[in-house]
């Protein structure tokens, strides 16, 4: 067994500094393009777009298969399922608390992680600079993985670490009508 060593929680630290997606500018230009919105206060319009984007878009992330397409072709958010790639997950927690290192072993989910994937790749229409974008779900999204997925893990798609994320997109099924007959046999 390894030694673990608690870490100085009172080290100086970095953050990096975050800009807010609800602020001023955003506030001055969504006002612009929908003048009836002047009305609201900017705490309302922000707890609008987080209500829309919890109980829409992340619940139906979560509970199904494919996830979400989003508007506008922006992309597409999915939760998926694949073995874990890094040799110690460790468990920080009861590795401060009993000296040594405890690894998680995800013994509940058959050794597969949930992870929310993001791709911007296969979409109908591609937007100039879909390159730079990145996608940082809120941390009560990834909590809500967190505690969904080890229930139903097997209800996420597998994803294989060699393969493109944007592979995994499934075009929505057209049903076909029935133009030939049962009777019809092309070698009579």
């Amino acid at each position: 067994m390894e030694n673990f060593r608690k870490p100085n929680l009172n080290k100086p630290r970095y953050r990096v500094p975050r800009k807010s997606v609800h602020d001023k500018d955003f506030l001055k230009a969504l006002r612009e393009k929908y003048p009836h919105l002047k009305k609201y206060k900017p705490s309302e319009i922000a707890n609008i777009i987080r209500t829309f984007n919890r109980e829409k878009v992340v619940d139906t992330i979560v509970n199904t298969r494919e996830g979400v397409d989003l508007n506008q072709g922006m992309g597409r958010i999915f939760i998926g399922s694949c073995h874990l790639v890094q040799k110690e997950n460790i468990d920080f927690g009861k590795s401060i608390k009993y000296g040594i290192k405890v690894m998680h072993k995800n013994w509940t989910t058959d050794g597969q992680l949930g992870k929310i994937f993001y791709t911007n790749s296969n979409v109908k229409y591609r937007i100039e600079d879909s390159t730079l974008w990145i996608f940082k779900p809120a941390r009560l999204f990834k909590r809500l993985v967190a505690k969904i997925f080890p229930e139903n893990w097997k209800l996420y798609v597998e994803v294989n670490g060699k393969d493109y994320v944007s592979s995994y997109h499934k075009a929505p099924k057209v049903k076909k009508d029935k133009v030939v007959s049962d009777e019809y046999n092309e070698f009579e």
